[in-house]
């Protein structure tokens, strides 16, 4: 079994083949890729010990891969309808043997029955739309983890929130009391 570096080594390799041909993401290095796995995986200590986990919109893996490969004691839904970068998924959940990941081909809102203790996405839409179609998703008193950018702010005028900044990159703790 590979350890967690050697995953994260043939993750990259095989996005930066995948994007030659598919172009999953803009990232064209090593180094770039090596960066938003970093950030994909910097709150992963406010995180690290709950069961059940979904991420809207995975694209080609940040943040929801990540830490699925991170964090294999979690049952990790990666939600992702394009069909290209869904494939790239399932490939690597196969490649790297990550029992813990279902990757699911659809939109969030085509979901039937799964109910998690966190929800991730970045880069998706504005704050107040995820939570929105988040919530009937999350378990009671479950947490929305969103990698947001500098404008931030912006989008949390009446929404109760923990935020850590790294740089221009600010994690998004929402606390969710839907019981």
């Amino acid at each position: 079994m590979q350890n967690l570096n050697q995953q994260f080594d043939i993750f990259v390799s095989e996005l930066l083949k995948w994007n030659k041909t598919h172009k999953l993401t803009n990232y064209k290095s090593e180094e770039e890729i090596k960066a938003q796995i970093e950030d994909s995986l910097f709150p992963i200590e406010k995180i690290k010990n709950v069961k059940s986990a979904l991420d809207i919109g995975t694209g080609a893996g940040f943040p929801g891969l990540i830490l699925a490969i991170a964090m294999p004691d979690t049952k990790w839904y990666l939600v992702e309808p394009l069909k290209k970068r869904y494939s790239f998924l399932n490939y690597i959940k196969l490649l790297l043997g990550l029992k813990n990941v279902i990757v699911c081909p659809k939109r969030l809102e085509e979901l039937d029955n799964v109910k998690v203790e966190l929800i991730t996405s970045r880069a998706v839409t504005k704050t107040e739309t995820i939570i929105k179609i988040a919530k009937p998703y999350l378990n009671k008193n479950g947490t929305i983890l969103l990698y947001k950018g500098s404008n931030v702010l912006d989008e949390l005028e009446n929404i109760k929130a923990n935020i850590i900044s790294k740089g221009n990159r600010n994690y998004v703790f929402i606390k969710e009391n839907n019981g």
